[in-house]
């Protein structure tokens, strides 16, 4: 007999819902919701619209697979991190959502973390010491981090943080909707930075430090826990049997690294969608300050996850798309193709939304650098495809340096790995294998569903995804294209030294 779960990724602008067996993906239902920049640096999302999203998506996959419910043993969630929702003492939202794309805590964060003489790292040094210490990393100077969020929340709309119940990012309000429950998990726990990295409890110390209430902070549990049913209600709006489990889940970073097989130490794991990042699994934590890479707590229970994260990378081939008036992928596929590598010299960075890993810098924004009248439209597009290569193999770099990896692959899934042309140009900057995912899309959702088949004791243990994962194509290395690639990057990485200072005084606000 099969037995199936349901996983719900949450993405950014997309939620794909997912009935998931023991062998792999079964059926799939999506629904889209805005994301809303009211001003500069602010990015917010309707709390309504997610919870409407997660009701409605059940809903219709349950009733197209009604054949299916009786063995539908449990349901999970995964999502985007770094949000945050202040919900009162009803479980009503307080305010919009802050996205992971919101900035507008920035300029306190700075003015926090940075004053004094003696500074590491740009960082006070008494308080960088003392959150490494405890937490195993910091907040980050773009001001994503929830702990920074709080405090803006706490400083400019006092009222809200004082009528708040529980703060929640996007998974965790998922949870309190199937369950009433308020729980966390320990991943998003680990990068709010006010959880002790070995106690797994928050951290009085960081909470007195910034007078943060710690009752206004959720329950942490493992991604693999279960934490009971559904409530009548989710019941009711969704479809399901009551007596259908809740499993913790995990965050989007973590859950689309197991989903796409890369589960054993030093294995590497790319993604590329909106944003992305690069990483390893690896048994122990470490990091690298001055880059904002380091270890995270993984889905996987005493394992952590080595990763860059980065902020705008198919976004940038989104914006850049919708600009020049180009209506499909393919065609942007097909003048790549036409090119040749290198772009004709031309640099692309995608900072279009500020830097988080490898550079720890909110101030930056994108650029096409050393255009010439003899440039075409299809040199722009590959710059664009080279610059996101150059600025994730910058990342990868670090993380192969702290976790020792030698691994001469990756695996790569998000939406830039339906475009050959995208995978061999990975391949060719990073000099690897890039293995191409089968349903690259969809690898959250399957690292979700993994998660929940081992926290309802029907996996015995992670090894068990590889029989919900397949590699569609590999994609070799061209070594004659590695100079000009490695002279290229060079010149990328020297760029952002010679421009940093004027980001931050044409970005900075006064």
């Amino acid at each position: 007999m099969k037995e199936f779960v349901i996983a719900c990724d949450i993405g950014t602008s997309e939620m794909k819902t997912a009935l998931i067996s023991t062998t792999g993906l079964v059926d799939e239902v999506r629904r889209t919701y805005p994301v809303e920049y009211p001003q500069p640096g602010w990015s917010e999302q309707d709390p309504n619209l997610l919870s409407e999203a997660i009701y409605s998506s059940v809903k219709e996959l349950v009733e197209k697979n009604l054949d299916k419910v009786p063995n539908i043993r449990g349901i999970t969630f995964t999502s985007q991190m770094m949000g945050l929702l202040p919900l009162d003492k009803q479980g009503k939202p307080l305010c919009k959502m802050q996205t992971w794309l919101d900035t507008r805590s920035a300029d306190l964060v700075k003015s926090l973390f940075s004053k004094g003489l003696i500074k590491i790292e740009g960082y006070q040094a008494k308080i960088i010491l003392k959150f490494l210490s405890i937490t195993g990393g910091a907040p980050g100077f773009s001001g994503k981090d929830n702990i920074s969020k709080i405090l803006w929340l706490k400083k400019y709309e006092p009222e809200i943080y004082k009528n708040t119940h529980k703060f929640v990012d996007t998974k965790d309000y998922a949870i309190f909707l199937a369950t009433g429950k308020y729980v966390t998990s320990l991943d998003f726990a680990f990068i709010n930075w006010m959880m002790h990295k070995k106690s797994h409890n928050w951290s009085s110390d960081i909470l007195d430090m910034f007078d943060i209430d710690i009752s206004k902070l959720c329950d942490i549990e493992l991604s693999t826990a279960n934490l009971g049913t559904v409530t009548e209600e989710f019941a009711q709006k969704t479809g399901l049997p009551s007596s259908i489990a809740v499993i913790n889940g995990s965050g989007d970073l973590l859950t689309a690294a197991i989903g796409s097989g890369a589960i054993g130490k030093g294995r590497l794991h790319a993604n590329v969608g909106t944003a992305g990042w690069v990483g390893c699994h690896y048994p122990k934590e470490k990091k690298d300050l001055a880059h904002y890479v380091g270890a995270i707590a993984s889905g996987m229970p005493d394992t952590y996850f080595i990763v860059s994260k980065q902020e705008t990378l198919g976004g940038g081939l989104e914006w850049f798309k919708n600009i020049m008036g180009i209506s499909t992928y393919k065609e942007i596929d097909e003048m790549v193709g036409k090119t040749t590598a290198g772009a004709k010299n031309i640099l692309f960075t995608p900072w279009l939304f500020g830097e988080r890993s490898p550079l720890n810098d909110p101030y930056l924004r994108g650029q096409f650098f050393n255009l010439s009248m003899d440039h075409k439209r299809e040199d722009l597009f590959r710059a664009v495809y080279e610059g996101v290569a150059f600025n994730l193999k910058w990342g990868l770099d670090i993380v192969e340096k702290l976790s020792r990896s030698k691994e001469n692959e990756i695996r790569l899934i998000g939406g830039a790995s339906n475009s050959s042309e995208w995978c061999q140009i990975f391949s060719d900057v990073f000099q690897k294998k890039v293995h191409q995912m089968k349903n690259p899309q969809s690898a959250s959702a399957m690292g979700a569903a993994c998660i929940a088949f081992v926290g309802l004791g029907i996996f015995p243990n992670f090894d068990e995804v590889y029989k919900l994962v397949e590699i569609k194509q590999t994609f070799i290395p061209d070594s004659s294209k590695k100079p000009l690639y490695d002279k290229l990057f060079t010149q990328y990485k020297t760029l952002y030294k010679s421009t940093k200072k004027i980001f931050e005084k044409l970005n900075k606000e006064k």
